[in-house]
């Protein structure tokens, strides 16, 4: 799983082979094809075995500030935003990447629901339908990685503007 993840953090997915994946973890190829069978076994397995470590290191209290949410968020896609990245990119390429990705988005959207339960919570249908799409979006790796990466920003200036962001969103 580790030298799966390490390739991926490498290069593409298109450019990884499981004979490279077994050369990293230092297996033999059949190995790697009988506990993986395919490149998508791959993703689906690496997925499963890394997803619940990027699920412990979004857990958040069940009241929750902006700040503290953007310092989580920061701390997690920092740690995380390459991997995300690169599954977000390749979603369409292959299907188990979109599977992987799809559960990140539930994961993301049920994480916001549980930090911001008391703003959310006393709006009617539409108005929290609305105000969770938004914190969907501002809270989202492609805002972060923006920021970030393409605008060159400190750690903490993404995370300024991001929890200034939720604060509208909740006003």
């Amino acid at each position: 799983m580790a030298a799966g993840l390490a390739l991926f953090i490498e290069r593409p997915f298109d450019q990884i082979t499981l004979a490279a994946v077994a050369a990293r973890a230092d297996v033999g190829l059949q190995t790697v094809i009988r506990r993986m069978g395919t490149k998508d076994g791959l993703i689906r397995a690496v997925s499963a075995w890394l997803f619940p470590t990027i699920s412990a290191d979004r857990s958040m209290p069940a009241r929750i500030d902006p700040s503290e949410f953007t310092e989580s968020m920061a701390q997690n896609y920092e740690r995380w935003g390459e991997v995300i990245r690169r599954a977000l990119h390749q979603q369409d390429a292959f299907p188990a990447f979109a599977e992987a990705v799809e559960a990140g988005r539930r994961a993301h959207r049920a994480m916001i629901e549980a930090g911001f339960a008391a703003h959310l919570d006393v709006l009617d249908p539409d108005s929290r339908s609305d105000c969770l799409g938004r914190l969907a979006a501002v809270c989202s790796l492609e805002l972060w990685l923006l920021l970030r990466n393409d605008q060159g920003l400190s750690i903490a200036a993404p995370r300024a503007a991001v929890a200034d962001l939720i604060s509208a969103c909740l006003r």
